[in-house]
């Protein structure tokens, strides 16, 4: 999802000043808002599993290389999007990318939305911005329609989960050998195992929503956000199985996410935020996230790693290599960056699983219910505000899904709120089809203490 905007940054020595200027005037301002008496723009992006049938391999499947030769995916995929006006956009020219020049970074459709693709093969479709529930309906539907189209034309599937249920890190491989990607799956294997598995092996699907007009709204959608990590995470778990073996966890993409980087992941400090509502504190705490993150890659330095204690903070008054960052190296910092709700000029939510198919709009009908309802939102921070100091351990707890009993109420009540939230919607925004979705989904699911990643094991398990 892409929303416009036109500030522009000026090459000038980083200083924390800076910094917090580029939060408020870049994260924080929106960088595109709807028009007084519509709820807000509304987008997603989400990550699907390409595969192969092969009935001659153990598992009945085997994954599919992203690039190469007439029998890779992006051919197949190229080919089907071009029926639609999809255009194949290029990396560009780059020496230091020698045998990848050619590589296809997106591909770019006319109403807006794109097709990306992450280092595991995973593609993403990421939407335009839309101002109604049934347009983004139809962008996201159309680009499914692609999909469809590759797997009548050749054997390629694809599937929606949390995590790859099938194939190995290593079965997969890093299939984008960008330096950017290079450099990142070097930081990560220097921590742990958990870094490639984020990278090759998880699927999720972000809900993009607007910021607000108004300051104290733009406040209270990002704190709300934030207190609803857990719930999203243990409602819409949908990750239950890694490399065919079950985990024990509802949402194992979350346990990665939280094993991957504290520095740079998670959930942001909302103590003193909660307490105040106030617009500099919510600055201050996003800028000293981003300023006590380790840099991951430098676009000077190739695929050079750092060490850990290189952060931002440090790097002001620490050159490497003669390397001192400016004001246009923030972008680069802040997109490394990756909290449950980043802030991007809008809001990137980032806690759901991919859900199975047919399910994908109910994410985003459950957050606008919650968040583009003043009065729904304000009983919303009703719920949770006295749950503050607790979220980073309920967040721990939703891995398991909907095991906790506390989660497994709030859950319940959060779902009958955003029904209620969504109902309370413009006409012209929602239709009753998808207030019925989420109904549907909480009769089959958050009632009966059910996740996806529960119907899943049902099915492996043959009930």
């Amino acid at each position: 999802m892409i929303f416009k905007n036109d500030a522009t940054l000026m090459p000038s020595p980083l200083t924390r000043e800076i910094c917090r200027s580029f939060v408020e005037q870049h994260l924080f301002e929106p960088s595109q808002t709807a028009k007084p008496g519509e709820p807000g723009f509304v987008g997603i992006e989400l990550e699907v599993f390409p595969y192969i049938l092969d009935i001659k391999s153990e598992k009945g499947k085997r994954p599919v290389p992203l690039f190469g030769d007439q029998d890779s995916l992006m051919h197949a995929l190229v080919h089907a999007s071009e029926h639609i006006g999809g255009i194949a956009k290029y990396w560009h020219p780059d020496i230091n990318l020698k045998g990848y020049n050619s590589q296809i970074e997106r591909i770019a459709f006319p109403d807006g939305d794109r097709f990306l693709f992450e280092p595991g093969g995973q593609i993403e479709i990421s939407t335009a911005p839309c101002r109604t529930m049934d347009t983004l309906q139809a962008h996201l539907s159309s680009k499914l329609a692609v999909l469809d189209a590759v797997t009548q034309q050749s054997n390629i599937r694809f599937a929606q989960f949390g995590t790859n249920p099938w194939f190995h890190v290593d079965e997969i491989g890093n299939q984008i050998h960008k330096p950017r990607y290079r450099a990142l799956e070097k930081y990560f294997d220097d921590i742990g195992p958990y870094g490639k598995q984020m990278m090759l092996q998880t699927g999720s699907l972000h809900i993009n929503l607007d910021l607000g007009n108004d300051h104290t709204i733009r406040i209270k959608r990002i704190l709300a956000a934030n207190l609803l990590v857990p719930f999203v995470t243990a409602i819409f778990a949908h990750s239950p199985v890694i490399e065919g073996k079950t985990t024990g966890h509802k949402s194992y993409r979350s346990f990665l996410w939280q094993h991957l980087d504290a520095r740079r992941t998670g959930i942001l400090p909302m103590q003193q935020l909660s307490k105040t509502l106030r617009e500099e504190n919510l600055i201050d705490t996003y800028m000293e996230f981003a300023l006590k993150a380790p840099l991951m890659y430098i676009s000077a330095l190739g695929d050079q790693v750092l060490p850990l204690h290189y952060t931002m903070e440090y790097i002001m008054t620490h050159p490497i290599e003669g390397f001192s960052p400016d004001a246009t190296f923030l972008a680069n910092h802040f997109s490394l960056l990756f909290p449950e709700v980043r802030l991007k000029g809008y809001l990137e939510l980032r806690s759901v699983d991919a859900p199975p198919a047919g399910w994908e709009m109910v994410p985003a009908i459950f957050y606008c219910g919650l968040l583009y309802s003043d009065q729904h939102l304000d009983q919303l921070l009703g719920m949770l505000l006295p749950l503050t100091s607790r979220i980073g351990d309920l967040y721990r707890e939703a891995t398991f899904g909907l095991a906790s009993d506390e989660i497994f109420a709030l859950s319940k009540d959060l779902v009958h709120l955003a029904i209620a939230g969504f109902s309370s919607l413009p006409d012209d925004f929602k239709k009753d089809n998808h207030t019925d979705q989420l109904i549907t989904f909480f009769e089959r699911f958050t009632r009966r203490r059910k996740t996806f990643a529960d119907a899943y094991l049902e099915t492996l398990s043959g009930k």
